[in-house]
């Protein structure tokens, strides 16, 4: 019995052990999943709390960057629109050559005309089809000329033709037979200058590109133009396929509108930077522009070669540099090949690859075909024909460095702001291309010539020839190296120009009435005592007196002691006075010794003396530029051509002759020999121990100044006669110079006149002249003496 109890105690005992273990145990397990549970639901709130905060930094990063983008793009839209409604870029000064004008009467002939024609690139043609060609029948020149956009205006293409008879343009008519006053070529242009950009172009509008030419290029580089918005997604896509198909680049996906904003705002740095900026200006650029405005900067900014230091830019300078022709007369296959370029000017440089060029050309050839721009007939013909381009010397040398400077000199006068010569400025010059080549060949061949005859060395020239009427110069050739761009010998070479001096001498005594050019003076040994004592004694060359002579005598052959004596007796200060008065602004020291051209002066201001001269006493001021204009035509300059009369007529009559006389019969006369049948005017000029060879002699028309010398002011054993003269007769020789025309004045009257009393008489009556005097002291029946 107490063992049956004491048993069910112990299994009592361990029921309430196994209970109380399990509780334990469950409450162990409970408090273990207490603290398993309690880091769990932390991590889960952490995590809620980092995707919060991920969350607000994605969307406020996301709002920065597209606040950022959109001031960015704010940014560029100003940045784009500013640059490409302003002025996009910086344009050369273009300098052009006088305009070949016509006009009934016109001492021309016809071979300075087919001259100007050829100079121009005209094409000699059976049948006139288009601008830029000439036919010539007979002593007729028909003439398709250019269109072309003067200072005082646009003129469209024109036929007219030039009908010739003797030595003049008997008359011009229309292309519809009527008869007209007046025709004119488009100029020659002579240089570009450049500026700090390195970049070079001819800016056209869209309009003045032949329509060939923009469907070639679209149909080649940008076939979806008009329909895409600058960046076309198809064209990247298709050129990632056919570059990984490829294995390399081949195929470029940027747009034309990208290519700009590529060449106009961006560097050519390859990175993903510059493509996104790319994308980002063509998408403004065409929703900011027209189509044909983004085709129109297009073909004025794609690079399209090198020219020495300067990029040449756009379609319109790439047809001049390659083809010497406007843009708008190229043939199918000069166009092809201006497109072929476009892929690489480099890589498919004409001059240096043409197989290359070919093979492309042909290709842009054969897409145009397909899309039935040009006929299959058209295609052949292209294919046929070579590559054929000017060469690099003659399409960008700046040919004529000595002229340019004085132009560039001028225009710094008279237009200070750079921004608005930046800008494009067009300049219209009097230069002369046919006058310019005849002077530049003189040189060439004439101081060798002179070198090997008078055994002399090193000689150095300046050249200027400038128009009579006008004041304009013509042609300059600033030293023997033609194409230096350096020291100007006709602007700042000033030298002693010994007996260019007397026809200022002449001239102030012809002013006065007690002289005329029958008025004996006096050729005897003579010294001049200065106020400090010093003796002067001049010479004649020859050393040689005559005793007492005529005035015109002693001007046309150039004899010292008369000149002298004629100076002292008038005062050497109304001498300067009269070398002012014909133009020279230098200072001037009233020695004695002036009187035989000790004065020191430039070419330019020696053909400024003799342009007064020339024009009868009336001054006008000489200058290369006869208007200015800017890109867009506006008039920025022009040239008013300003007559000051310095000299009576009759007194400027009577020196013109004087001047005539020497090239007849006195130290010039050998001009006389080669052109008898032309009147001509001129003087020569000697310095002491024949350091300086001088001439200046005028046609009707120009005024032509030579000096010859050295560099280091050695003797170069020349006289004017034999040295500068010689120059000049080579200049004259391929000119068609025009005898000086006869317009006496109303004060002149015609008189025979005794070259030894100096008083006027009859025919017969011992040795007399016809000379030109006054009206006022004309004896109508002299009495013979």
């Amino acid at each position: 019995m107490v063992d049956k109890n004491n048993n069910n105690t112990a299994k009592t005992s361990k029921k309430t052990t196994r209970t109380t273990a399990n509780k334990s145990s469950r409450a162990k397990n409970s408090k273990r999943k207490a603290k398993q549970t309690q880091p769990s639901s932390s991590l889960s709130r952490f995590k809620q709390r980092t995707l919060k905060a991920c969350w607000r930094f994605l969307w406020k990063g996301t709002l920065a960057i597209l606040v950022l983008v959109s001031f960015y793009i704010i940014y560029l839209d100003s940045k784009i629109t500013r640059q490409f409604e302003g002025s996009k870029w910086q344009l050369p000064v273009q300098v052009y050559a006088r305009a070949m004008n016509f006009y009934p009467e016109q001492f021309l002939s016809e071979q300075e005309v087919i001259w100007e024609l050829k100079r121009l690139n005209y094409s000699h043609v059976n049948q006139l089809s288009r601008t830029g060609q000439y036919i010539v029948q007979g002593r007729t020149i028909k003439i398709y000329r250019r269109s072309f956009e003067f200072y005082n205006g646009i003129e469209d293409g024109q036929i007219f033709t030039l009908n010739f008879a003797g030595k003049r343009l008997a008359s011009i008519v229309d292309k519809d037979g009527r008869r007209i006053e007046q025709a004119r070529l488009e100029p020659v242009q002579i240089a570009r200058i450049g500026n700090e950009s390195k970049q070079d172009r001819e800016f056209l509008p869209l309009e003045k590109f032949p329509n060939i030419l923009k469907q070639a290029l679209l149909v080649v580089e940008d076939r979806e133009f008009y329909d895409h918005h600058g960046v076309s997604a198809w064209s990247i896509l298709r050129a990632l396929y056919t570059n990984l198909k490829a294995g390399r680049t081949v195929q470029g996906g940027s747009t034309l509108t990208q290519q700009l904003a590529k060449n106009f705002y961006l560097s050519r740095e390859r990175s993903l930077i510059r493509k996104v900026n790319e994308a980002f200006i063509a998408l403004i650029l065409d929703y900011r522009y027209s189509k044909d405005e983004i085709l129109e900067a297009y073909l004025n900014e794609v690079f399209m070669g090198q020219a020495y230091n300067q990029g040449v830019h756009g379609m319109g300078l790439a047809a001049e540099f390659y083809f010497a022709k406007p843009v708008d007369e190229l043939e199918f296959d000069q166009i092809a090949m201006l497109v072929a370029i476009v892929k690489g000017p480099s890589y498919y440089n004409p001059r240096r690859y043409p197989e290359r060029v070919r093979e492309r050309r042909d290709l842009v050839l054969r897409l145009l075909a397909e899309q039935g721009y040009i006929s299959p007939n058209e295609l052949r013909q292209a294919l046929v024909r070579p590559i054929k381009i000017q060469p690099l010397d003659k399409s960008r040398q700046q040919s004529y460095p000595g002229y340019l400077e004085l132009v560039d000199r001028e225009l710094k006068s008279l237009l200070t702001n750079q921004e608005i010569i930046n800008a494009g400025v067009r300049i219209f010059t009097y230069f002369d291309l046919q006058k310019q080549t005849a002077m530049e060949n003189a040189v060439e061949q004439g101081l060798p010539y002179l070198e090997r005859r008078f055994d002399t060395t090193k000689l150095e020239t300046a050249m200027i020839s400038v128009n009579v009427e006008k004041g304009g110069v013509s042609a300059l050739v600033a030293g023997r190296d033609m194409r230096f761009s350096g020291f100007n010998r006709v602007l700042d070479t000033k030298r002693n120009i010994g007996s260019l001096v007397k026809p200022a001498v002449y001239l102030t005594a012809l002013e006065q009435e007690k002289y005329n050019l029958g008025t004996l003076v006096e050729d005897g040994p003579l010294q001049v005592t200065d106020e400090s004592g010093d003796v002067w004694r001049p010479e004649n060359f020859d050393h040689k007196y005559r005793g007492t002579l005529p005035l015109y005598q002693a001007f046309s052959n150039s004899i010292n002691i008369p000149a002298v004596n004629l100076g002292l007796d008038l005062g050497v200060h109304n001498v300067a006075s009269t070398i002012q008065k014909l133009g020279v602004t230098e200072r001037i020291n009233q020695y004695p010794s002036l009187l035989l051209g000790a004065l020191e002066l430039s070419s330019y201001d020696v053909a400024q003396m003799y342009a007064t001269l020339a024009a009868n006493g009336q001054y006008r001021q000489l200058t290369t530029i006869s208007a200015m204009t800017n890109a867009t035509g506006k008039v920025l300059y022009e040239h008013d051509v300003i007559s000051r009369e310095r000299f009576t007529p009759e007194a400027s009559y009577m020196a013109k002759f004087g001047l005539k006389k020497v090239t007849k019969e006195g130290t010039a006369k050998r001009l006389n020999q080669h052109f008898p049948s032309i009147q001509l005017a001129g003087k020569t000029g000697t310095s002491n121990d024949l350091r300086d060879s001088w001439f200046a002699g005028f046609d009707h028309n120009t005024v032509t100044v030579t000096w010859i010398g050295r560099d280091d002011n050695k003797s170069t054993g020349l006289t004017g006669g034999n040295g500068a003269l010689e120059l000049y007769i080579r200049y004259l020789k391929p000119l068609n110079p025009q005898a000086i025309a006869d317009n006496r004045p109303t004060g002149i009257r015609w008189a025979f006149v005794n070259t030894i009393t100096g008083k006027q008489a009859p025919p017969g009556c011992g040795k007399v002249v016809q000379l030109p005097i006054r009206a006022s002291e004309f004896e109508p029946r002299p009495h013979c003496e």
